[in-house]
């Protein structure tokens, strides 16, 4: 744990015994409410290296979470907004959210949510889902771990380019990771895998077989037969909208709705959407409109209320090294620390 993060919680549990966090809770009005953006729940020693402190949450904090929420909230389904948005519950309204659809979710989250019954919305890029495919973002920690590991195959590092710029990132794996994603979402995907290929070419893996990240749609319908789980579209195959015209993005939308319609796990009437990356704008909101999408979600943080344009929810981002306590989380929800 970081010293910024040990005095975030010092100072959290403080604001928790005084009872200020709970005050502020409940003096949020009727016409506020909150969306939770969650990834990952992965347990501690499953946790491996490249894993970033920002994607995954742990069980046993998720649970903590969930009676958290329950005791100060409303829990309430995405669909909830598709109606007219009203709260008629004393406690501040709240939505909770996965993006990307992995495989630890069905393992870990979703017993977890049928106990405590709580419903959530997840959303899929369909490309991905029942296949053992990655998003390029993990072929890329993948890299950098067995960089880190010495398992290179070539003593002659580019030192020029975006491949040479992106291999001699200085600090620490996680930096480094963090730095080579964030240079590399500037481009085309196209451009983007080329990068992955000449990087591949200068290390060796340890297992050249790719285990199954995403779950599969028999594991999506059994989760859709609950009622808790509602899916949404996060595109087809995860590309950020903005760097692409048009014709492409209606591409991507269509087919993830299509998709999902001929698996069975949506509803035609309230099929919501999320943004990768979270990247958008007024020309793609007009698209997701037109792909017949009434509720989109953002990465931006803060509550939102009743004239909050549904297009552009924000909502508050969850993961376990800023919300490992219940002060902590309470913190992480008001955003005051």
């Amino acid at each position: 744990m970081s010293i910024s993060i040990k005095v975030k919680s010092i100072l959290a549990n403080l604001l928790e015994r005084t009872g200020e966090i709970d005050r502020a809770i409940i003096n949020k009005s009727k016409k506020q409410y909150i969306v939770l953006l969650y990834h990952r729940i992965v347990p501690y020693d499953e946790a491996g290296p490249g894993l970033q402190a920002g994607m995954y949450v742990e069980p046993k904090t998720f649970k903590m979470h969930l009676m958290y929420l329950k005791n100060r909230f409303n829990i309430l389904p995405l669909s909830w907004l598709a109606g007219q948005i009203k709260n008629d519950d004393n406690k501040p309204a709240c939505c909770i959210t996965f993006d990307d659809g992995w495989l630890d979710f069905y393992k870990y989250a979703y017993p977890i949510l049928v106990e405590y019954k709580v419903p959530v919305t997840v959303f899929l890029p369909t490309k991905f889902i029942g296949t053992d495919d990655w998003f390029w973002t993990d072929s890329i920690t993948k890299i950098f771990v067995a960089i880190n590991n010495n398992d290179v195959i070539s003593n002659r590092i580019p030192s020029g380019g975006i491949t040479g710029k992106i291999i001699n990132f200085k600090g620490s794996l996680d930096d480094k990771i963090e730095n080579a994603i964030s240079t590399l979402k500037k481009y085309r995907e196209e451009y983007i895998y080329d990068i992955i290929m000449e990087l591949e070419s200068i290390v060796k893996f340890r297992s050249e077989k790719k285990e199954r990240l995403f779950f599969n749609w028999d594991e999506a319908r059994e989760m859709a037969e609950s009622s808790l789980i509602t899916f949404g579209s996060h595109t087809n195959s995860h590309r950020i909208l903005t760097n692409l015209n048009d014709t492409e993005v209606l591409d991507e939308l269509l087919q993830a709705k299509t998709k999902m319609i001929d698996e069975k796990v949506v509803c035609r009437s309230f099929i919501p959407f999320c943004y990768p990356n979270g990247n958008y704008d007024e020309r793609i909101m007009k698209l997701i409109k037109s792909a017949g999408h009434d509720v989109s979600v953002t990465t931006e943080s803060g509550w939102n209320d009743v004239g909050t344009c549904l297009l552009k929810l924000k909502r508050a981002s969850i993961h376990q090294d800023i919300a490992s306590t219940s002060g902590m989380f309470g913190c992480r929800l008001l955003n005051i620390l």
